[in-house]
């Protein structure tokens, strides 16, 4: 599945796009496992200390903010949905 990252998320990658193997039925909580076993740097970017998505990070599943899907970070993932990772935004 294609995974995009915006900003400072990125840099750290080193690329806007990449392609993450997952099995069939993955949920967001194993895709962002994996991104962070695959890019070790986004360890602290996109978890907590306990191992769960920093609240400030927004991940959107073919558009969606998963936190306002029925089942979070639980959704079950299809190999052809759009992730989009995006850091936290400020402005002034």
């Amino acid at each position: 599945m294609k995974v995009n990252f915006y900003a400072t998320l990125r840099a750290i990658v080193g690329q806007k796009t990449v392609e993450i193997d997952l099995n069939h039925g993955a949920t967001i909580e194993e895709l962002i496992h994996e991104i962070v076993k695959q890019y070790p740097a986004l360890r602290e970017q996109l978890l907590d200390e306990q191992g769960n998505l920093q609240g400030h990070i927004h991940v959107f599943v073919n558009g969606r903010d998963v936190y306002y899907l029925e089942q979070e970070h639980q959704t079950p993932l299809k190999a052809e949905d759009k992730i989009d990772i995006f850091p936290p935004v400020g402005g002034g």
